[in-house]
C-alpha cells in the first residue's frame, strides 16, 4: 500500500507540473508532440500497472513515443475531422517474450486509453539498439579481422550524412527476421550492420548482432 501511495504522490507532482502546458500555449492538434507531452506520455505509460508489468518481466526496452491522432468527437462541424484531444503512443519491447505493448495515452485527460499487446516482429529496431549492436560488433574479435589493422573509426549513422562526412567509416542497421526455427534469428531481435568506407558498403550481409542474446553472427563467404 506505502508503494502504491508514493506512486500516486509522485505522479500527481508530475501532472501538476504539466498542468502548465496550456498556460505556455497549447499545440495545435496535429502539431508533433513537444518534449513534455513526450516525458508526460512516457510518465503515465510507465505509471500503468500492465505497462510495469510487461517491463518488469525481464529485459525490456522502450522504443518510441509518438504522436497519434485519434478522432473522439461526434460533432457535425468544421472542426469535426480533427481530433479533439492530444494523444500519445509509447511502444515498449520485451526481449524475453518477443512480445511489443502499445500503450495509447490521452494527453488531454492524462490517462492511459487503451493498451495492445503486438507480435515482436511487427516493432520497429530504434537508434539505441542499433547503438548496442554496433558497440557490441565492434567488440568483437572477428569483426576486427574482417577490417584488419588498423580498425576503421567507425561511427553508427544517426542521421543522414553531411558533405564532410560521407568519407568517414560509418555503421548502418537494418532488422532482419528469421522466417525458420533453424535461423538463429527466428523469434529473436537481429540486427544486420551495414559498414561504410569512403561511402561505399563494405562485407555487406556479413555481421549480424542478436540483440535477445547479445551474440555477434559472422556469415562466412560463400566461394
Amino acid at each position: 500500500m506505502a508503494n502504491h501511495l508514493k506512486a500516486a504522490a509522485f505522479i500527481a507532482t508530475l501532472l501538476f507540473a504539466f498542468a502548465g502546458l496550456e498556460a505556455q500555449g497549447a499545440p495545435l492538434p496535429l502539431d508533433p508532440l513537444t518534449s513534455q507531452e513526450r516525458e508526460l506520455a512516457e510518465t503515465i505509460a510507465r505509471a500503468n500497472p500492465t505497462v510495469r508489468e510487461f517491463v518488469g518481466a525481464g529485459r525490456s526496452r522502450q522504443i518510441n513515443v509518438g504522436f497519434i491522432a485519434v478522432k473522439v468527437s461526434r460533432e457535425k462541424d468544421a472542426q469535426a475531422d480533427l481530433p479533439s484531444h492530444r494523444h500519445a503512443e509509447v511502444l515498449f519491447y520485451n526481449y524475453d517474450r518477443d512480445q511489443g505493448l502499445r500503450a495509447l495515452i490521452d494527453l488531454t485527460e492524462r490517462r492511459v486509453a487503451d493498451i495492445v499487446r503486438v507480435s515482436g516482429q511487427t516493432v520497429p529496431i530504434n537508434g539505441d539498439e542499433v547503438s548496442l549492436a554496433a558497440r557490441l560488433a565492434l567488440a568483437d574479435p572477428r569483426v576486427r579481422r574482417l577490417f584488419g589493422d588498423p580498425m576503421p573509426a567507425f561511427r553508427v549513422a544517426t542521421r543522414a550524412a553531411t558533405r564532410d562526412e560521407l568519407q568517414l567509416p560509418r555503421i548502418e542497421g537494418l532488422r532482419t527476421v528469421g522466417s525458420t526455427r533453424g535461423d538463429p534469428c527466428y523469434r529473436h531481435r537481429c540486427v544486420m550492420m551495414f559498414f561504410r568506407i569512403n561511402n561505399r558498403y563494405v562485407q555487406i550481409h556479413r555481421v549480424i548482432v542478436d540483440l535477445t542474446t547479445q551474440r555477434v553472427l559472422i556469415r562466412e563467404v560463400e566461394r
